[in-house]
């Protein structure tokens, strides 16, 4: 075997050896907004969820309204106290109420906390 295919095979062995590292799965790879997703990234922040149990105060921006359910899809900055990083994510409100009023491409300021295993808007208000 000559020292170029020596050298491809062993490039070709070692990509392989290290495929399954680089493809561990990040919040990019999902998307927070359908259930799926939502179990996905359920499923890969169990850890840091656990400990999360106060309510943090943080500012999105409304994707998604959905009032009948009382949902809204929030796309929003790095929520460090709940294990979040910056993504878009569909969230329950405690309270119907706090849609009223919004729209799509609203600045909204937010708490939210993990209640009973669903994150939850507690308190949401609109940005001039």
């Amino acid at each position: 075997m000559n020292q170029s295919l020596k050298t491809c095979s062993l490039l070709a062995l070692a990509a392989a050896l290290c495929t399954p590292a680089l493809a561990a799965p990040s919040h990019a790879d999902h998307d927070h907004s359908t259930p799926e997703g939502m179990a996905q990234h359920m499923q890969m922040m169990q850890p840091a969820a656990s400990g999360a149990q106060g309510e943090h105060q943080t500012e999105g921006v409304v994707r998604k309204i959905d009032a009948a359910s009382g949902k809204i899809t929030l796309r929003h900055g790095p929520i460090p106290a709940l294990g979040m990083g910056a993504m878009t994510m569909n969230y329950r409100v405690r309270d119907k109420a706090l849609l009223d009023g919004l729209k799509v491409g609203d600045t909204v300021e937010f708490s939210a906390q993990q209640i009973d295993g669903a994150y939850t808007v507690l308190t949401l208000k609109r940005k001039p």
